[in-house]
């Protein structure tokens, strides 16, 4: 009798392998949407930075969380300053090169350095609207450090 309830377990083994890796396949494929960015919680948007030029590899993106991949490729340092904005250019300081910041508190989402050669990585949650992304450093915006982003 023993003999016969050690066979019958160990034939329960393979049978409840199989049976936990087919849930755990079905569970994996349930869990992933098929969209770009799902699995990262939000659509991707890269950004290219170099000296007095700004290219965003999307345009648009679906209203929501959305993950900025920025990446420096010029010499010097730059910022990236991401602001809801609602006209086509963003208002400019007493200077004439730069965008006066202060102005646009309400619409200000965040900025941070990018030391050249380095990539940084930053999360917002946007809102429907147009989305000027520019570096602020003086002359740079008006130098053509500027990109759009519309949010649908």
């Amino acid at each position: 009798m023993r003999l016969r309830q050690r066979v019958l377990r160990a034939a329960t083994y393979p049978l409840a392998a199989l049976v936990i890796g087919t849930v755990a396949l079905f569970s994996a494929a349930a869990c992933s949407s098929g969209r770009p960015g799902a699995a990262t919680g939000g659509a991707v948007v890269r950004v290219t930075e170099r000296d007095f030029r700004i290219v965003v590899a999307r345009k648009q993106v679906p209203a929501g969380d959305v993950r900025f991949v920025i990446q420096n490729r010029g010499p010097d340092e730059h910022e990236l300053i991401i602001a809801r904005a609602p006209n086509s250019r963003l208002p400019l300081r007493g200077d004439g090169l730069t965008v006066n910041e202060e102005t646009l508190e309400r619409s200000f989402l965040r900025g941070l350095d990018v030391p050249p050669g380095s990539a940084q990585e930053l999360r917002l949650h946007l809102r429907r609207g147009r989305y000027e992304l520019f570096c602020n450093m003086f002359g740079h915006y008006l130098g053509g450090m500027r990109a759009q982003l519309v949010v649908t």
